[in-house]
């Protein structure tokens, strides 16, 4: 059944592989498009693991892990499964989205292809600014060299976000509202006001790294929210012990700004402390103070958390090392 076409219902499509900052702030772009905000959606199409290796190679996330990762999101209201990798008109009839949007990026199927091409020659195609400096290409080129460069970003001032970035990635559920409050290092510095109807609630505080943000970490923290459903959740997002800066082995694989944007941009999200100090005092009243890599801090484990680590996410790389090597090669990402 063909629903009528709605401009405030708005479909965005792709592989979601390493579902990264890069991906959100696409998701939120989208979302900010729809002409009214108070009656806007967002559906997020997502390919299966067979359409994505036929045509560029296997994804690294598996088809459930990318769907549910998705979800996840506070800007997404629906994921649509096994949505196909070109994009058709027919499925944007079937839930009443008049367009879909993209990043400034052309994507091309097996045959080298446009996968939006119908879409444009029907003006139902808006594009969106792709987020500079990351991709899920990147990202495997870190693991595969071992290599985290962040020396380089921090020289080149993209190791922490910006104050601007922070307050984009922490708007609210329409794309426009107030949601996420950020401090930086103490609940007395604050950077990015949050919404003032959750001000006054208790919280949780949860602690961690989030390196490679993944499902194991967002279905822990929809726990959390479940567990303490009159709380507000507040990330806590801490840096390793670094003895190799630029190594994988003894620190994060991703950047500072890469996490705390990530992170904000969950729903089940309310705030994010920067590096906070080891002894943060706060006015805010703290129902639990737990870490995220602690085993036994939930009494409730999912799908997800069972297994999913970054361990286990950088082995699945390695374990196909030379695919991975030749398919980064073909984007001209070579290993020294």
């Amino acid at each position: 059944m063909t629903l009528e076409l709605d401009e405030n219902k708005v479909w965005v499509d792709g592989c979601f592989d390493f579902m990264h900052h890069g991906h959100c702030g696409a998701l939120l772009q989208a979302r900010r498009t729809a002409p009214n905000p108070s009656k806007s959606q967002l559906l997020v199409g997502i390919h299966t693991d067979e359409q994505i290796t036929i045509n560029k190679g296997p994804p690294v996330m598996h088809t459930l892990e990318r769907y549910s990762h998705s979800e996840g999101l506070r800007w997404c209201t629906k994921v649509v499964e096994d949505a196909p990798y070109v994009t058709h008109p027919a499925w944007l009839d079937r839930y009443g989205c008049k367009y879909v949007v993209h990043g400034d990026d052309i994507t091309t199927d097996a045959n080298g292809d446009d996968c939006y091409q119908e879409m444009k020659d029907l003006g139902r195609f808006k594009v969106v600014k792709r987020t500079y400096g990351v991709s899920t290409t990147d990202i495997i080129q870190r693991i595969l060299t071992g290599k985290n460069h962040h020396e380089k970003h921090k020289q080149e001032d993209m190791y922490r976000p910006t104050v601007e970035e922070l307050t984009f990635y922490s708007r609210a559920e329409d794309g426009f509202g107030n949601h996420c409050f950020v401090w930086d290092k103490t609940f007395d510095n604050c950077l990015v006001e949050g919404s003032s109807i959750s001000n006054t609630k208790p919280a949780v505080l949860v602690l961690g790294e989030f390196d490679l943000f993944h499902m194991g970490h967002i279905e822990q923290l929809a726990n959390i929210h479940k567990l303490n459903p009159e709380c507000r959740i507040i990330v806590g997002l801490s840096e390793p012990k670094q003895e190799h800066k630029d190594s994988i082995d003894d620190g994060c694989i991703m950047t500072l700004k890469e996490r705390a944007l990530s992170i904000l941009s969950c729903r089940y999200v309310d705030g994010l402390i920067l590096t906070p100090f080891n002894s943060v005092e706060s006015s805010i009243d703290f129902k639990l103070i737990t870490h995220i890599d602690d085993p036994d801090f939930i009494s409730e484990k999912g799908s997800f958390s069972e297994y999913l680590t970054k361990k286990l996410i950088i082995s699945r790389i390695q374990e196909q090392r030379d695919l991975y090597v030749a398919r980064n090669k073909s984007k001209g990402m070579l290993i020294a």
